[in-house]
């Protein structure tokens, strides 16, 4: 009986940490991911024209006019309105979102969770990795 108890409790014991480590799913059927350049630049291989796709690059204008990824829509996080302008956007479409090293969009991307934004992609390792990569810029 001792036995018994011992292994009750340590299955109790073990439970919570198995839920501790299992992710939640994103609230209202969200998609929110990171991916890497090479996903990122499929992702915009297989979206090019489409009018339901963005990318998005939160970096500063002198930034942006150094090389951008083509077709990339300037909202620069740290002018000190950017949760009011990306509240703008149209929360539906499927968006990319990446800055220089994955700091800026990684915010970016989590006030776009909040506000409700439905399919949201961060650009690990930002235009650096872009670039590191080969993949192209346009100035």
């Amino acid at each position: 009986m001792r036995r018994l108890l011992v292994i009750l409790l340590a299955g109790l014991m073990v439970l919570p940490l198995a839920a501790c480590g299992a992710a939640a799913p994103p609230p209202d059927g969200q998609t929110i991911r990171d991916l890497s350049v090479a996903e990122a630049y499929s992702m915009i291989q297989d979206n090019q024209g489409q009018d339901d796709f963005v990318i998005l690059d939160v970096r500063t204008p002198a930034e942006f006019a150094e090389g951008h990824i083509e077709g990339a829509v300037l909202l620069d996080f740290n002018a000190g309105n950017f949760e009011v302008e990306v509240g703008k956007l149209d929360k539906d479409v499927r968006y990319l979102v990446y800055c220089r090293t994955s700091n800026r969009s990684g915010q970016a991307v989590n006030v776009m969770k909040n506000l409700g934004f439905q399919d949201v992609s961060d650009m690990d390792g930002g235009i650096v990795d872009w670039q590191a990569a080969g993949y192209p810029v346009v100035k």
